[in-house]
């Protein structure tokens, strides 16, 4: 089964091929209590010395030019619009590189945006074994609720 969301089904890819996934229903909290759908997905993952791709997709998603990269302390996540609603996919991580030279000191993966989706990127000494997706949604997004889908898919502030 898979997750559906206004944007369109959640797919799970491991270097592109689709899997089957759990994903798990989330409270909302005074953080993002408009917000109409949160949950989590958490992909098991043996890392075997190899780099990876594991990814989160909205199928068939056709991006819009509201789209954006929404990180903050230890998420990177990116939100995707369509009409009035708005939904978030986040991830935790805290990737980037100077001068070539990667700078995180407490991730042993890094983390990519793509038009559709996120991805987490296994590297040859990553030892993590389980990366979690936080997915959340606003039918009618406005101004004034808008940051909530930030909050309700940050995956550090999940209580699962």
């Amino acid at each position: 089964m898979k997750l559906v969301t206004p944007l369109g089904e959640i797919d799970i890819l491991i270097d592109g091929r689709e899997i089957e996934y759990d994903f798990q229903l989330v409270d909302v909290d005074s953080s993002c209590e408009d917000v109409e759908g949160r949950y989590a997905i958490q992909v098991p993952f043996v890392p075997d010395g190899r780099e990876h791709i594991i990814s989160c997709k909205i199928r068939d998603y056709i991006p819009s030019e509201m789209d954006n990269i929404e990180s903050g302390e230890n998420l990177e996540l990116k939100s995707f619009y369509n009409g009035g609603a708005k939904l978030s996919i986040g991830m935790e991580g805290d990737s980037g590189y100077i001068n070539g030279e990667r700078i995180s000191t407490i991730y042993d993966y890094d983390n990519e945006y793509q038009d559709n989706g996120v991805d987490y990127v296994i590297l040859v000494g990553t030892k993590t074994k389980i990366f979690t997706f936080g997915v959340a949604w606003i039918n009618n997004c406005t101004e004034y609720n808008e940051v909530q889908t930030w909050f309700g898919a940050d995956p550090t502030i999940m209580k699962l």
